[in-house]
C-alpha cells in the first residue's frame, strides 16, 4: 500500500532509527526528519547533500541531548 502523502519524487532514508524524507521544492531541498509516528522537523538546504548532512547533524544532536538527560 502506498502513502497518499508520499510524492514519487520523495526519497526515504533511515539514520539511527529516524526517517528522513528528502524532496525537492523549487530551488531548495527539504528534509522531513522524525522518528516513526512522530511529527517531523523540517530542514531546508540548497542541495540534496546539504539537506542530508543537516538532517544527520540534527539527529545526532537529538540523540546526544537524550543521552545527557539520562
Amino acid at each position: 500500500m502506498t502513502d497518499p502523502h508520499h510524492s514519487p519524487d520523495t526519497e526515504l532514508v533511515e539514520h539511527k532509527g529516524y526517517q528522513v524524507r528528502l524532496s525537492r521544492s523549487g530551488l531548495d531541498w527539504l528534509a522531513f526528519v522524525a522518528l516513526p509516528k512522530q511529527r517531523p522537523t523540517l530542514i531546508m538546504a540548497p542541495d540534496r547533500a546539504a539537506a542530508l548532512a543537516k538532517a544527520y547533524e540534527w539527529i545526532d544532536l537529538q540523540l546526544a541531548s537524550d543521552k545527557n538527560r539520562e
